[in-house]
């Protein structure tokens, strides 16, 4: 599927702390643009909440924003991540901690790890993490 042709767009607020998860099928369900994709923010795990900006929101192929509620844990806090896709990542507002690497990072913090690449789990600052994430195949 190939991204959309876009002009910029104002930041939308992130939901705010607490906020009734919804589900990506909530979101799609609740569209205005009646594309079959989301126009609002949906969950991904407890305290971690994405945006499609492009893309499909099922697939490796995608641009989102990812916000993560103060101090909020990867989904799963304990394992190492690895994936089969390449992933760019810029984080905005706030940070996250490798807790495997003790090390952690703020806004303008770039990162691209190819497929395969170990990284996390994190954890979100006390201001919790806003970031740009891009998700994409590995060309065959």
């Amino acid at each position: 599927m190939a991204f959309t042709q876009k002009e910029f767009c104002t930041r939308p607020v992130h939901p705010p702390v607490g906020a009734t998860p919804v589900s990506l099928e909530e979101a799609v369900a609740a569209s205005k643009t009646g594309d079959g994709k989301p126009d609002q923010w949906y969950t991904i795990g407890p305290g971690i909440w994405e945006l499609l900006l492009n893309g499909d929101p099922t697939s490796d192929y995608k641009a989102v924003l990812q916000w993560y509620e103060p101090n909020t844990k990867s989904v799963d806090p304990v394992s190492i991540i690895t994936h089969t896709y390449i992933e760019e990542v810029s984080f905005i507002q706030g940070g996250l901690s490798d807790v495997t690497l003790g090390e952690g990072w703020g806004p303008g913090s770039y990162a691209y790890r190819l497929p395969g690449m170990k990284h996390g789990p994190y954890q979100a600052s006390p201001a919790g993490c806003l970031q740009f994430v891009k998700l994409a195949p590995v060309k065959e």
